[in-house]
């Protein structure tokens, strides 16, 4: 079983509606869960998605790899969008990055029990203060598709 990291600290899973991959979707999803596989999604995909998200419960993005500055756009583009539902990351993340994936607008990221035992809950902290040095500009990296 999964083990969702939040501010409070680790929190076993408690969504129970299971999750459908976008294309499978049906025109009203009722609160279901979207599994985003991959954070790059064509126009056609990206327009289905933001006519769904007034009607999902939850929006679950992978994060392919430890720098998938993709996934933390798409969340940003899901949340300028209005979606004030449930968005968790999951995969390949650090918890040296638990700041950066808050602020990119996920409210939660999914481990496995291994991922858990490996990087301990006094790991994941959120710092609100935190600012990313010498960044300048966002993050979009060239050729997104959604926003």
């Amino acid at each position: 079983m999964s083990v969702l990291v939040r501010d409070g600290g680790f929190v076993p899973e408690d969504w129970t509606q299971g999750y459908v991959p976008l294309p499978a979707l049906c025109d009203h999803p009722g609160g279901a869960g979207v599994d985003l596989r991959t954070p790059e999604l064509g126009p056609r995909d990206w327009a289905r998605l933001c006519q769904l998200l007034p009607e999902l419960g939850l929006v679950r993005i992978a994060l392919r790899h430890f720098a998938d500055v993709a996934a933390l756009d798409l969340a940003r583009a899901i949340r300028a969008r209005g979606y004030a539902g449930r968005l968790r990351a999951h995969g390949a993340v650090l918890a040296g990055l638990y700041t950066l994936t808050r602020r990119a607008g996920f409210d939660e990221i999914e481990l496995d029990p291994e991922q858990a035992r490996l990087q301990p809950a006094e790991h994941w902290r959120f710092e609100p203060g935190w600012s990313p040095a010498g960044r300048r500009g966002g993050m979009r990296p060239q050729g997104a598709r959604f926003g």
